[in-house]
């Protein structure tokens, strides 16, 4: 990516413009970005929703059950039953085992990331973090919806179909609670009363998070789907990550010494993971600026042929004038 310069009248912006559309926008583009939507949980979990038991279910499909989300489940005044993600980046995931008795309880160092473009279309939505107040009103609103017989049509509809297309999507903000609510959580849901969760094709999933002596397992349980999907192992990034920022703010890099007994091999595993995708962006790059080279040179033809049909079509106009003074 070329550094943006100052603003000056001799730069186009547009030559550095970021054109990504919202929802593929990468780490590379806007750091705290994901063109992914995660769901994490556990080891057994994740082979029933790859391979769900119902015989109904379509082959090369997976099944995710919805249910009343963790932070709402003793809020009697909320029993949405929704499927819950999270937009956070890869590097970034193994928080919620550090933020979480839960989550760390239940080994959640897997899951799964969908295209969210993919998941938009289904109608998966990002939620809303609501105050008390308004997390209230809205509860109250569909309570009294639900009671009342609106007489205009119109009117009823419309604040029938908003109340409704909102609350599945609330989320208390806990602005005055200890910790201060779950944004951190960066979460999406997605809702059908209709059903009870929701049903995708395997070919949505793009990344699955695992340990990598577990990998072979979900790619047999996947089959032929599993060539497409980028296996991860999360923490071993976020790990990488946090270290290095500490050692950022301590200005001071963790001695080798520090590093004993299996995290030597812990350690190992992330550089050479680490490594492995940097050579996989270095040549993607790399290829796209052997393409934007070859466009110049074709552009450098092209300006050269442009200039010799403008002088051929010059030579031309003054031949027709020529002979027509005559």
């Amino acid at each position: 990516m070329m550094t943006l310069p100052r603003y000056s009248s001799s730069v186009r912006w547009t030559d550095y413009k970021i054109d990504t559309p919202t929802f593929r926008l990468s780490p590379v583009e806007k750091p705290d970005m994901s063109p992914y939507l995660f769901h994490m949980t556990g080891k057994s979990q994740l082979l029933a929703i790859l391979q769900p038991e119902a015989d109904e279910m379509p082959e090369q499909h997976g099944f995710l059950r919805a249910s009343v989300p963790e932070a709402q489940g003793e809020d009697r005044n909320y029993d949405a039953r929704v499927v819950c993600f999270s937009e956070s980046p890869i590097f970034a995931l193994d928080f919620f085992r550090y933020r979480s008795f839960r989550r760390w309880r239940d080994n959640q160092m897997y899951g799964i990331g969908f295209d969210k473009s993919r998941l938009s279309s289904l109608g998966a939505r990002p939620c809303i973090y609501a105050d008390d107040e308004l997390k209230n009103d809205i509860v109250i609103l569909k309570n009294l919806i639900e009671q009342t017989n609106i007489e205009d049509e119109r009117i009823s509809e419309r604040v029938t179909s908003l109340i409704n297309g909102s609350y599945p999507l609330l989320m208390p903000l806990l602005e005055n609670s200890h910790s201060q609510g779950f944004m951190w959580e960066r979460e999406w849901r997605y809702f059908n009363e209709r059903d009870n969760g929701l049903v995708f094709p395997h070919d949505t999933i793009r990344i699955v998070c695992c340990p990598r002596n577990e990998e072979q397992e979900l790619r047999d349980c996947l089959g032929a789907t599993a060539s497409s999907i980028e296996f991860v192992h999360s923490w071993n990034e976020y790990n990488e990550v946090t270290n290095f920022l500490k050692s950022r703010d301590n200005e001071r890099h963790v001695p080798d010494r520090a590093i004993y007994g299996s995290e030597v091999n812990d350690y190992l595993e992330s550089l050479e993971e680490q490594l492995a995708n940097h050579v996989k962006i270095f040549n993607k790059l790399n290829a796209f600026k052997d393409y934007i080279d070859n466009l110049q040179r074709k552009g450098a033809l092209a300006d050269e042929a442009l200039g010799e049909l403008q002088n051929e079509m010059q030579q031309m106009e003054n031949e027709i004038r020529r002979i027509k003074k005559k």
